[in-house]
């Protein structure tokens, strides 16, 4: 096979000569068409007029970027009356006129594009030998056409952020194919509205409460079943519950210190404890560092043992390294050093603190904790240690226990005080008492529950309102929210009003299948894809990436 088999066979096109650098694959041809027609009337000619030198880039060949100098010629034009008297005959099948790139490398380009963007996607298209800058690629994104899909029946709504905290947007999807048909400027639901208008044939719209997106699914699509999100029907109650204990901390904070007992079991008969002579301790097995540090000393009494048997034998000390597997060094080394029992494990050599021990001392009696403190004093007397010097050296001076000496097991051990848990971390106990976190001991609930005016009712409506939403029980949303209102906790109250006034949403929510679900992770890939993009993120360039299909 000769080289020029590898590259395409396009018609009117000569291979002249195929050059295979280091750093890429060069190709020299030439154009050999009769004629080439005019771009403007279509009038073919075959008068040249001239000829020029084109570059092209092409997809790799043999992990070498593969670049194209062509010779193509110009003609002029036979049709008098026509603008274009000279023009160049046209490349066609591999590449379009005034590029720079072959088709197949613009292909290869726009996916990388769309797949990892601009820095991202450059980087990618430097390691696969078809450079590109971010700019191109980003250029390629943008003259990429997208297909439109068929005009959606079932639509989802959700907002997200275009700058965190300063403008928002809107995205729309297709719930039954899963893809994104639009992204819109702004979230009060104007440009909502208007991309309903324009798809009459919509028949369920999935959104969550927010009321700038109702009002528009009412005006704009009124012959649509709107459906409200279940995970906010799921979380608001929950807030309300958050809110309720909020307004009640000192409360809380009383239950939390005083062991109530309204549910607490009986306490356990007294028994005399019988006064016993006391034993000797039973020798408590070795921990695995220590058992540990006592393995390593015997491997090194063995090691010692052996190269002095072999040093016995009247071997040399290349010859105990080479049947031991050591270097001579280590045979030398260890051949000096003295006995030892316990080898030099726990032993520290002189430090620059050692002159200044009285001192340190002293600081230690006086019952000083900040090391810091020690260290200014020291460096006042002419210490040159520095601070982490000085912390280990008063580190090991006070041992573990803090103080001087051993610790004493008759002292009383001091128990923190025990945690106030928050308002929003006693609402999941309480709304969600099934989720992980529970607290073991339900009489702490129940204290709580005891001292807080409305928890009587907030976690059991909460609770309630979570079975219809898993389509456990079968109240009607009509009795739930009376029995919320009755409740008289102003929150629920409130929750309860909001949920009237979306009651045709709501109840589509508890009683149909579809869910706002797919939006949220189509929102998640849009987020993914904007921090991907470097700050280029504009809305053009979102639009373009997330309705590419993947």
């Amino acid at each position: 096979m000769r080289p020029q088999d590898l590259l395409p066979q396009l018609p009117g096109l000569r291979v002249d000569d195929l050059a295979v650098t280091p750093d890429a694959v060069v190709v020299r041809a030439a154009t050999t068409s009769a004629h080439a027609s005019c771009p403007r009337c279509g009038v073919p000619s075959a008068r040249v007029r001239s000829r020029y030198p084109r570059t092209l880039a092409d997809r790799p060949l043999a992990g070498r970027p593969l670049r194209y100098h062509l010779t193509v010629r110009r003609f002029t034009g036979r049709t008098p009356d026509c603008p274009r008297v000279v023009f160049a005959e046209p490349l066609a099948g591999l590449a379009p006129s005034h590029a720079r790139t072959t088709h197949d490398l613009t292909d290869a380009h726009t996916a990388i594009a769309f797949a990892a963007g601009g820095e991202g996607g450059s980087r990618l298209a430097h390691a696969l030998a078809m450079p590109s800058r971010p700019a191109t690629l980003l250029r390629r994104i943008r003259a990429a056409r997208i297909e439109p899909g068929p005009p959606p029946r079932y639509v989802g709504v959700d907002d997200w952020a275009c700058q965190k905290g300063q403008n928002d947007g809107t995205i729309l999807i297709d719930l039954e194919r899963g893809t994104v048909i639009d992204l819109l400027p702004g979230r009060d639901g104007e440009a909502l509205a208007d991309g309903l208008r324009k798809n009459p044939q919509v028949e369920v719209i999935t959104r969550d409460r927010w009321a700038a997106y109702a009002k528009a699914a009412t005006e704009a699509a009124p012959q649509a079943i709107q459906v409200a999100d279940r995970w906010h029907l799921r979380k608001n109650p929950r807030e309300a519950v958050e809110s309720v204990l909020a307004r009640f901390g000192p409360e809380i904070r009383a239950a939390v210190a005083t062991p109530g007992e309204p549910v607490a079991p009986s306490p356990p008969p007294e028994v005399t404890p019988v006064p016993l002579e006391p034993a000797a301790p039973e020798p408590a097995p070795p921990s695995g560092h220590v058992s540990g540090r006592e393995a390593k000393r015997q491997a090194r009494r063995d090691r010692r043992g052996r190269v002095r048997t072999l040093r016995d034998q009247g071997l040399s000390i290349r010859n105990i390294a080479g049947h031991l597997g050591m270097s001579p060094k280590t045979v030398l080394r260890t051949l000096r050093q003295p006995d030892r029992p316990h080898g030099n494990l726990g032993r520290h050599g002189s430090t620059s603190v050692d002159p200044h021990r009285a001192e340190v001392e002293g600081w230690i009696a006086r019952g000083g904790t900040n090391t810091a403190e020690l260290y200014r004093s020291l460096r006042a007397k002419g210490c040159r240690a520095s601070y982490d010097a000085i912390r280990r050296y008063a580190n090991r001076r006070l041992g573990s226990s803090g103080r001087p000496g051993r610790r004493s097991a008759s002292a009383p051990l001091s128990h923190p005080p025990p945690a106030i848990p928050s308002a929003r971390k006693l609402s999941f106990q309480f709304a969600c008492p099934k989720a992980k976190g529970a607290p073991e001991e339900p009489s702490f609930l129940d204290r709580v529950r005891g001292r807080v005016p409305g928890l009587d009712a907030a976690p059991t409506l909460a609770g309630e309102l979570a079975d219809m939403i898993r389509k456990t029980v079968t109240t009607t949303l009509s009795d739930w929210i009376a029995r919320a209102t009755a409740s008289g906790v102003p929150e629920l109250v409130s929750f309860a009003t909001g949920l009237r006034s979306d009651e045709a949403a709501v109840s589509a929510a508890l009683t149909g299948n579809w869910s706002n679900g797919p939006v949220e992770g189509q929102v998640n890939r849009l987020k993914v894809i904007k921090r991907s993009m470097y700050g280029r993120a504009r809305l053009d360039l979102l639009k373009a990436r997330v309705r590419r299909k993947t």
